[in-house]
């Protein structure tokens, strides 16, 4: 099975893994999420029909609207990856006006857009059950998971920063990913103000973040005094990436919502041991002693001060959840499941 990607904006993501012979970048004419570019009909009306079917990713986008017209043109099959962007909370949870936009654009174009495609994919069980519950298109609907664990745990990894290296005795908290109102870091940092795990502890919260939230932050470990026990370092990628990963003692996620979790796959593929909020989507699939925890101050605080600490409890979760997990997303499987879902999709018998 072969593949091409096309898209805008730049290649230069480190963790990228494709050949960039197959991937078509096309520059934007505009740098609003809607992403308007000039360059995108034309190379879509000239290629599309050499593909048996196409993958639209993401919702809400001209990419998405001009994809799915050609398509129709050519007559070529396409399936709809929303990634959690048709879900109730990207929806409805992020503001009236937001909320009017989206249901405005709904009836005007996404609603054809996604009635039009031969299937919805979706990361999750629960994404698809309240996606479907939310606005019923009448087509037809999967899981398909986008990441795998690896089945070897890889070996340990040299920072290229010298200043993400932690002294060997410090134990280490991790956040890594976008740094944003849903991903609950004010109550994440509460939290650890109320249970205060330590001076052996460090927060470590490792990506991007816009100044005025890194403001709102700031504020909350002044006010809990954490200004010596939390650290922002930063987008991470690659082999920096990696040794966060491995020299963490726990991953935390107390996301609001998260339609999937690929960090937290991530982490558990590094073997670093995790504690998610039950709204991270990816909690369905975890055992039943996992540490799962409600979005609830107390259930968080008595997790660090009584399970955090506990070094043979961590090395047992990331022992298990792996092996629990491996069953479901190990990555041999996941692309398995890729191309035989593709194959029923695009070239029924």
């Amino acid at each position: 099975m072969e593949s091409e990607v096309v898209g805008l904006g730049a290649l230069d993501a480190p963790d990228n893994p494709l050949s960039l012979q197959f991937i078509h970048q096309l520059p934007g004419d505009s740098l609003s999420s809607f992403a308007y570019s000039r360059a995108l009909r034309p190379w879509l009306r000239s290629n599309v029909k050499r593909f048996d079917g196409v993958v639209l990713h993401g919702v809400w986008t001209y990419a998405d609207w001009v994809a799915a017209q050609e398509c129709w043109s050519a007559n070529v099959p396409y399936a709809q990856f929303p990634h959690g962007m048709l879900e109730p909370w990207s929806v409805q949870g992020q503001g009236a006006g937001k909320s009017a936009k989206k249901w405005l654009y709904w009836w005007l174009r996404q609603r054809r857009i996604c009635e039009r495609a031969r299937f919805l994919l979706f990361t999750t069980e629960r994404e698809k059950v309240l996606t479907t519950g939310l606005f019923a298109p009448r087509t037809g609907a999967k899981v398909l998971a986008p990441y795998g664990v690896n089945a070897v745990l890889p070996d340990a990894t040299i920072p290229s920063r010298s200043d993400l290296i932690q002294p060997v005795d410090r134990r280490i908290a991790l956040f890594l990913g976008r740094v944003h109102p849903k991903k609950n870091l004010e109550f994440l940092i509460e939290a650890w103000g109320r249970a205060r795990p330590g001076a052996a502890w460090r927060l470590v919260v490792a990506g991007p973040i816009e100044p005025g939230y890194r403001f709102v932050l700031d504020r909350q470990i002044s006010r809990w005094g954490l200004e010596d026990e939390v650290q922002f370092v930063g987008f991470v990628s690659a082999s920096d990436k990696d040794y966060l990963l491995q020299r963490a003692n726990w991953f935390l996620l107390p996301s609001r919502q998260e339609n999937f979790g690929v960090a937290v796959l991530e982490a558990v593929s590094q073997g670093c041991a995790v504690a998610i909020s039950d709204q991270v989507y990816l909690a369905d699939s975890f055992c039943a002693d996992a540490e799962v925890l409600p979005v609830s101050l107390g259930a968080w605080i008595e997790f660090m001060q009584n399970r955090m600490p506990d070094q043979a409890w961590r090395d047992k979760r990331a022992q298990d959840d792996r092996k629990y997990l491996l069953k479901k997303f190990e990555s041999g499987e996941i692309t398995r499941n890729w191309v035989q879902s593709f194959q029923t999709i695009f070239c029924p018998s």
